[in-house]
């Protein structure tokens, strides 16, 4: 009968705890609830700050703040749409410099891309942070290569520039140029993003024939 008791006993403390567990959920559930709601009033204020941070700045954007990692969608679809005015493209973060990616490619179908591209790192450099060398760096678009990757290193300071592989994130090649120009111009003609070379000139040559 003791035993009986016992486990009867223990029977009501369980349902006793349950209920209790079951009333805490419901607590943080509502919590959870009144947490993610605060959590909206944060995040759209952000924005509104953000939105009205680009109109004071109007056509002189502080781009170091744009391309900082953890900001607002506000301040990504802007640098977007910048980089993309440059023909750039963006996405992912330097691990080391905590700045978003500046990407680009370059094909040999497009008359002085070699000059707009040059432009844009000149624009987008002096808000970049160095890494060590003193450079700056871009991701350079090529054709799909899952093994490896390749960037521009640009040095503010000295004008000089370097083309570099990585193979499983393991730096395997360094092409050093004395110009920003020519290490573009290896890209060019050797990480073109489509195998059209100079069609425009072609034609004009054809129809002038």
């Amino acid at each position: 009968m003791l035993i009986e008791n016992n486990l009867a006993a223990l029977w009501r403390q369980l349902d006793k705890a349950e209920q209790k567990l079951a009333e805490k959920n419901k607590e943080l559930r509502s919590a959870e609830r009144k947490a993610n709601r605060a959590s909206a009033v944060v995040s759209n204020l952000r924005e509104e700050i953000s939105m009205e941070q680009l109109r004071l700045w109007g056509g002189n954007p502080n781009l170091v703040e744009l391309m900082a990692s953890g900001g607002t969608m506000v301040f990504y679809r802007a640098l977007e749409a910048i980089a993309e005015s440059w023909g750039f493209g963006i996405g992912g973060m330097w691990a080391d410099t905590k700045q978003t990616v500046l990407r680009f490619g370059l094909n040999r179908s497009e008359i002085g891309g070699v000059e707009r591209v040059a432009d844009g790192i000149r624009y987008f450099a002096p808000a970049m942070k160095t890494i060590k060398g003193g450079w700056v760096r871009f991701g350079v678009s090529t054709p799909n290569d899952p093994d490896c990757a390749w960037s521009l290193r640009y040095s503010k300071v000295r004008g000089n520039a370097q083309v570099v592989r990585e193979v499983y994130c393991h730096e395997d090649k360094v092409l050093d140029f004395n110009t920003l120009d020519e290490a573009l111009r290896y890209v060019e003609a050797n990480l073109w993003v489509e195998d059209i070379i100079d069609a425009e000139p072609a034609a004009a040559l054809e129809h002038a024939a």
